[in-house]
């Protein structure tokens, strides 16, 4: 028999449908609390779901059994079957049987396995893989659901299905040709994802970020997707270049994501998820920063105090600006997507201009994360800011050669610190009793490098001296007595006394110095008056 017999597709609608109400009633109860602790109700309803699946399943392997193989209503009559076998392991997965759920999902697939590039199949098809990905992946079959994944996405989609659901099988729902499209790529996309998930899980972080970036120029293809969500996966695998220090990628990935991000946050709809976003740019920007000072200056030192030519091969494995890969140099570089990427130092730093266009860039990026980052809504990440521009000043200050230039950055990076340190004494100082700790470290190692460069103005390093009389070295002795004599007055107070404070409200009427504190960081950042780099450093 080729066709279905009259009122068959009639009756299982029917029954389909009262399934389908059963089946919805079981995952809602599956988050009642009340009904998960009774039991009773959801068993009933669970016993009465599965008789109606194994009628329906029973009515199905009957007639499957007397139609030909190769006609449309057998293909039909198939997809249905693997269809409710799907249905039946998300509901399982619902109630965290996974065991049931593989199983379910195992026997669907192997229904509709030979027929995966078939219209009515292969979305189905799709589905399957995704969720069995997932449930193989939670039960520590990491290799297989990475097998699965791999080769439906390899392989694509070579036909156009016109079967997007159960209901379409079952109720025969009509469907338009931008929704299709729409939900072809979306699953796609959300394999890849699943892959990348597994990749991550397997420590595959090359293939991880390969699939991840061919996710991203995905939904740039079919253009269908959420931007601001775009720019935030963007910007993290950005921040995973920047870990592995393949600086290059991870510029272009940051600049990406911030042509994205831009003309959303100029738009007249005020939108929080987009100002939030831009301030997670803003710290991955700083982060970048920071990270290529640090290994620049790690770099330079390295060269000073090692032999050079007997540690040749131990740098070359040290982590480098852009690594030696078998990476293709434009892997990782958008089709039809234009990003004009910034005159920023994508390798070490040697140089006192590539230094101060390095700072300027990343203190750019501070004054944004600030504009989110409160000292109000924000206060932990409001003090890491400021620590953040503390940690600049000094960087910069390493490539600094005059001592003059290099002390205005330490005092400009002391005066941030201290005027932070007073804001946290008035500003409920009780639920900063860890972070006033740190910033007496900083100003104490501040004060040193202070000490330091007050002694290199007093005696020269680079001059020869021979003959030191004991007049001349208890002079000098005293000099360092009595810097550090000073040092030893830096206020304690406010962190022995923080638990017995009573909190203060920024905006109270005594808050003048508090401020004045916070005007003197933010002239830190905005660069007025006399915290202009150029006249620091002229």
């Amino acid at each position: 028999m080729d066709r279905l017999p009259d009122g068959f597709l009639q009756n299982l609608r029917k029954q389909f449908q009262e399934l389908k109400d059963n089946s919805s009633m079981i995952a809602k109860d599956a988050t009642d609390q009340s009904i998960k602790d009774s039991g009773d109700g959801n068993k009933k309803r669970e016993y009465i779901v599965e008789n109606e699946f194994s009628l329906i399943v029973s009515k199905i392997d009957e007639i499957l059994s007397t139609l030909e193989k190769d006609s449309a209503g057998y293909l039909r009559i198939l997809s249905m079957k693997a269809s409710l076998l799907y249905e039946k392991a998300k509901i399982c997965l619902t109630n965290s049987w996974f065991e049931k759920s593989k199983e379910s999902l195992e026997n669907s697939l192997n229904l509709i396995m030979d027929y995966s590039t078939e219209p009515q199949i292969a979305f189905l098809y799709l589905r399957i893989i995704n969720y069995l990905s997932y449930v193989l992946s939670r039960s520590g079959e990491l290799e297989r659901a990475r097998t699965l994944l791999e080769k439906v996405i390899d392989d694509g989609i070579n036909c156009q299905p016109n079967i997007y659901s159960t209901e379409d099988l079952f109720l025969e729902a009509q469907s338009e040709e931008a929704t299709d499209r729409s939900k072809i790529d979306k699953i796609m996309v959300n394999n890849m994802h699943m892959l990348g998930w597994i990749y991550g899980k397997l420590g595959l972080n090359e293939l991880y970020a390969a699939i991840q970036f061919r996710s991203l120029q995905k939904e740039l293809d079919y253009n269908n997707g959420d931007p601001v969500q775009w720019a935030i996966r963007c910007y993290r695998l950005g921040s995973l270049f920047l870990a592995d220090g393949k600086w290059k990628d991870a510029r272009y990935l940051l600049v990406a994501a911030q042509v994205i991000l831009d003309p959303l946050e100029a738009g007249v709809t005020p939108n929080p998820l987009v100002y939030r976003a831009q301030a997670e740019l803003a710290r991955i920007w700083v982060n970048y920063g920071l990270y290529l000072f640090s290994v620049s200056r790690k770099s330079i030192l390295d060269n000073k105090f090692e032999d050079a030519s007997e540690n040749a091969h131990e740098k070359s494995c040290e982590v480098k600006a852009e690594p030696t890969t078998s990476t293709p140099p434009d892997q990782f570089k958008f089709t039809g997507f234009e990003v004009t990427v910034p005159n920023v130092p994508v390798s070490e730093i040697h140089e006192n201009e590539e230094a101060r266009s390095l700072f300027a860039h990343t203190l750019k990026w501070l004054k944004r994360a600030r504009l989110y980052y409160t000292l109000r809504d924000y206060p932990i990440q409001y003090v890491n800011i400021i620590l953040e521009l503390s940690e600049l000043y000094r960087l910069l200050a390493f490539y600094e050669s005059d001592i003059d230039c290099q002390y205005n950055l330490q005092k400009k990076r002391f005066e941030t610190l201290e005027a932070l340190s007073g804001i946290l004494k008035d500003v409920r100082p009780n639920c900063y009793v860890s972070v006033s700790v740190e910033l007496i470290r900083e100003i104490i190692e501040v004060q040193i490098e202070l000490m330091n460069l007050n002694l290199k103005k007093i005696y020269n390093p680079t001059e020869e001296v021979n003959n030191i009389n004991e007049e001349d070295l208890k002079r000098r002795i005293d000099a360092v007595i009595d810097i550090s004599s000073k040092m030893n007055n830096i206020d304690y107070e406010g962190v022995q006394d923080c638990s017995a404070a009573a909190d203060i409200d920024l905006i109270a009427e005594d808050g003048n110095k508090t401020g004045e504190a916070i005007n003197l960081i933010e002239n830190s950042m905005d660069g007025k008056d006399e915290t202009s780099i150029d006249k620091l450093c002229p």
